[in-house]
C-alpha cells in the first residue's frame, strides 16, 4: 500500500533547488525510498522532464561495480547542462568513498545538480566526511509511520476497525510500512518483521563490522527487551553469564550498543536534571526505533505495554523535532521525559491509566512527580484511558490517542 508521507515531502519541497545536499536518514524499511519515489513523481507532475532525473538505488544495484568515480562520470554523462538535474542516490553508503562523488557533483560549476541521498547508517556523515559536508547538507530524519499515519492507513483499508484495536495493534506491531501489506495475517506480519530485523542486523552491522560472535545478537536481543529501563552494563554481563556466554568487557558492550544506534535500531535517552536540564553522565535509557521490531527481537514475549507506550511517545517527540531526556528530580524520582525545542520545554509522564486515589504509588508517580517541579513550563500526563482535563495544580492530563492524532 502506498501512502503519502506528507510531512517529509513538505521538508523536501522546502529545500528543493536550494544549494544543499539533501540527506535522508533512517532505519531500513522505514520508507525512505517510497518518499523519494513520491517526490520524484511530484517533480514529473510539475513538468520536470524524465531526462532531468537520475535515480540509483544501491539496495538493488551492485555498489562494487560502480565505485565513486564511475558513478560520478555516469551521472555527468547523463546530465543536461542547460537544466537542473535531480540526482537521487539511495543507500549511497554502500558505494566506497561515495562522499567524493557527492561533493564533486555538488561543486561542479558547469552543471546544476540538486542532490538527494539516503542512508540507513546514522554515522554515514560522521568524522572526516562530516567535515567535508559541513555547511553543505541538510539532514531529514525519517521514522516508521507515526500512529496518525498508521491509523489513517488502516482506516483506508478497513473503515470498520475501532480506534483502540488499531492503537494496540500499533503498539504490538509497530509502524514499518511493510506491515500494511499483512494486516489480515498475524503470522505474515511476524514473519515480515523478523526478516526486516534480520536484514538490518546482517546488512548494517554484521557485514559492516565483520562480526563473527554470537554475543552481539544476545546483547541486541537483551537491549530490545530492556527498552525504557535504566541501562546497566553489569546487568548485561550477568545476562550473558546466565545464558552460558563468554565474559565480555564494558567497552565491547558499549561498542555493540553503538552499532545498534548507528543502524538506527536503538536511540539513547540520557538523564537530565529537571531543574537545570543539565545532562547527567549516569545510566541512560534506550528506546527501539519500532515497537514491532522490539517485539520480534524478544520473540513476542515480555510485551510490557507500559514501556512500549513510553517508547511510542519518545519516537513521536523525536518526529516533531524535540530534544528528549529522562528527567531526574532532586530526590532521584524520575520524570519520563523532558522535551525541549527552541524555547519550549515540556515535562511528560506516560501511563496507561491514572489511579485517581492520591495515596496510591501510581498517582504519586504520574501526578505527584510533575507537581514537584516548580516552574511555569507545561506539565503533561499522557494517558491511554483518561480523558483530557486540567488539574487545579496546573498539570494537564491529555488522552494519548488525541495527542498522537495531532
Amino acid at each position: 500500500m502506498q501512502f503519502l508521507r506528507t510531512k517529509y515531502l513538505e521538508k523536501l519541497n522546502k529545500w528543493k533547488d536550494e544549494h544543499f545536499i539533501k540527506v535522508i536518514t533512517g532505519v531500513r524499511y522505514c520508507g525512505k525510498t517510497s518518499i523519494l519515489n513520491q517526490f520524484i513523481q511530484q517533480l514529473k507532475d510539475e513538468g520536470t522532464f524524465n531526462e532531468q532525473i537520475q535515480q540509483y538505488d544501491f539496495n538493488i544495484l551492485d555498489a562494487d561495480k560502480y565505485g565513486w568515480e564511475k558513478l560520478k562520470k555516469l551521472i555527468i554523462k547523463n546530465s543536461i547542462a542547460s537544466k537542473t538535474n535531480y540526482i537521487f542516490l539511495d543507500e549511497i553508503q554502500e558505494v566506497k568513498n561515495f562522499e567524493k562523488c557527492v561533493i564533486a557533483l555538488f561543486e561542479d560549476k558547469t552543471i546544476k545538480f540538486d542532490i538527494y541521498v539516503t542512508g540507513s547508517n546514522s554515522t554515514m556523515f560522521s568524522s572526516s566526511m562530516a567535515t567535508k559536508f559541513t555547511g553543505r547538507h541538510i539532514e531529514i530524519k525519517v521514522f516508521p509511520l507515526s500512529f496518525s499515519e498508521f491509523y489513517k492507513c488502516v482506516k483506508t483499508i478497513d473503515s470498520t476497525k475501532e480506534k483502540m484495536e488499531i492503537f494496540w495493534n500499533y503498539v504490538k506491531y509497530g509502524g514499518l510500512p511493510i506491515i500494511l501489506n499483512f494486516l489480515d495475517s498475524e503470522e505474515k506480519t511476524k514473519i515480515a518483521l523478523a526478516k526486516v530485523l534480520q536484514d538490518c542486523i546482517e546488512t548494517d552491522i554484521y557485514k559492516r563490522h565483520n562480526i563473527k560472535t554470537e554475543n552481539f545478537l544476545k546483547i541486541s536481543n537483551y537491549m530490545f527487551l530492556q527498552i525504557a529501563q535504566p541501562f546497566s552494563a553489569t546487568n548485561v554481563q550477568n545476562f550473558l553469564k546466565s545464558n552460558n556466554s563468554d565474559d565480555i568487557d564494558y567497552k565491547t558492550i558499549m561498542r555493540y550498543i553503538g552499532w545498534l544506534m548507528e543502524a538506527n535500531l536503538l536511540y539513547e535517552c540520557e538523564f537530565a536534571l529537571t531543574k537545570t536540564k543539565d545532562v547527567l553522565k549516569t545510566n541512560a535509557k534506550y528506546y527501539s526505533v519500532d515497537t514491532g521490531l522490539r517485539n520480534s527481537a524478544s520473540r513476542w514475549t515480555n510485551i510490557n505495554r507500559g514501556y512500549q507506550i513510553e517508547n511510542i511517545v519518545f519516537l513521536e517527540l523525536l518526529r516533531n523535532g524535540y530534544e528528549v531526556n529522562v528527567g531526574r528530580l532532586w530526590d532521584n524520582r524520575e520524570i519520563d521525559f523532558i522535551a525541549s525545542k527552541n524555547d519550549e520545554t515540556l515535562y511528560i509522564q506516560v501511563t496507561e491509566k491514572i489511579d485517581w486515589d492520591k495515596e496510591t504509588p501510581n498517582y504519586k508517580r504520574e501526578i505527584g512527580n510533575l507537581e514537584s517541579i516548580r516552574n511555569s513550563h507545561p506539565k503533561i500526563v499522557l494517558s491511554v484511558y483518561d480523558e483530557t482535563t486540567v488539574l487545579n495544580s496546573g498539570v494537564k492530563v491529555i488522552n494519548l490517542f488525541e495527542w498522537l492524532m495531532k
